[in-house]
């Protein structure tokens, strides 16, 4: 039998004001999630003029040196709202898509579990 054991949550991203143009280049800002099944993000949106705000979580692909995308979820409002991902020890980044609004600002803690 496997133990999981939950952590307290850290920043992966913060000070976020724009959608991402391209995955990042390495896995270098991402959440390792080794010894773990779930990755929660807790995220705080705020905005102008805000509409939707749309999130996909990436896989990193090690062997081939790539992101893998993986779900999406849209947000309809600003606030505070939690995205969980059955990351399984994978490596995941949760990435910035789609904007639809005057402005906004994003940030995001994780916690493992």
């Amino acid at each position: 039998m496997t133990e999981i054991y939950t952590t307290q949550p850290r920043v992966h991203r913060s000070g976020i004001t724009a959608v991402d143009a391209a995955d990042p280049a390495d896995a270098g800002g991402a959440v390792d999630t080794r010894g773990y099944h779930e990755c929660r993000f807790d995220i705080t949106i705020t905005g102008t003029g805000f509409t939707s705000l749309e999130v996909q979580v990436l896989f990193w692909n090690s062997r081939q040196g790539v992101w893998l995308g993986g779900g999406k979820r849209t947000f309809t409002g600003t606030g505070k709202h939690a995205v969980v991902v059955d990351s399984r020890g994978a490596q995941v980044f949760l990435k910035v898509t789609v904007f639809s609004g005057t402005s906004f600002a994003l940030s995001a803690d994780y916690s493992l579990s």
